[in-house]
């Protein structure tokens, strides 16, 4: 099987992550290419596991309501059934 084509990711860095970049290829021996790679592989999984956003269950709107500050909660027997007694 033949290798796929690499895909290019042009990311602008700043003067300083460049600089940090150059210094790990030199005592590395690796390019800068090689570097990022390997940042990358070794960082991303790292990030995700910091900054990922947790997601909540939705909740539908009865209980958006009942949690809702302040809310008074109506009775579910508005009429008594005293007054339906039909005989």
């Amino acid at each position: 099987m033949g290798r796929t084509k690499p895909s290019l990711l042009p990311v602008p860095v700043e003067r300083e992550l460049k600089a940090l970049i150059e210094d790990a290829a030199e005592k590395t021996r690796l390019s800068q290419a090689d570097v990022m790679r390997s940042a990358l592989r070794i960082g991303v999984p790292e990030v995700v596991k910091r900054l990922q956003v947790r997601q909540r269950p939705r909740r539908d709107l009865v209980e958006y309501l009942d949690a809702f500050a302040g809310l008074i909660k109506p009775s579910l027997e508005i009429v008594s059934p005293s007054r339906f007694n039909i005989r």
